[in-house]
């Protein structure tokens, strides 16, 4: 082979490589699926204290911060349009709840791009859980102006 063809197939496969839009810490059970949107961190908190493990109990408080926001579609005003929602299920696909669009209060107005650049999601562990399942907090954050999303879920093993 050409050494001129294998450096472009070789710089195709780097450029594939890096350009890889999904993230994963299996330590946490936490995956992220980046389409369009992408951020600067990704934090996940159980009642306030960074999550170091899948294990969580009936009570707790699971924060997603989601920071460095920025590539939403500004509006004229300036502002920007994006959504949120979220879901549980249990191990079989069944979902126990669904929030749609968190932000709908905004309406067609929007919020000034500096304030979503920093969102937050918080989810209290309760019936109809059990201990001894696992279940999925899914989410989603996209852009209303666009097609760009931020796709993820955390696996939650419920313990006594």
């Amino acid at each position: 082979m050409e050494p001129k063809k294998l450096g472009i197939i070789l710089l195709t496969v780097f450029f594939i490589y890096a350009c890889k839009s999904n993230f994963e810490d299996e330590k946490i059970g936490l995956y992220i699926d980046y389409k369009g949107l992408t951020s600067e961190s990704i934090q996940v908190f159980q009642n306030q204290i960074p999550l170091n493990n899948k294990r969580h109990a009936l009570g707790d408080q699971i924060t997603i911060n989601i920071k460095g926001i920025d590539d939403f579609k500004k509006l004229e005003s300036g502002f920007v349009n994006p959504g949120a929602e979220y879901a549980i299920s249990d191990s079989s696909g069944n979902l126990l709840t669904f929030i749609p669009d968190l932000f709908k209060k905004y309406g067609e107005t929007g919020v000034p791009a500096k304030d979503a650049e920093d969102l937050k999601l918080n989810l209290t562990l309760g019936q109809p859980m059990k201990p001894g399942n696992t279940y999925y907090y899914l989410f989603r954050i996209w852009d209303k102006q666009s097609k760009k999303e931020l796709k993820g879920n955390i696996e939650l093993n419920i313990v006594d």
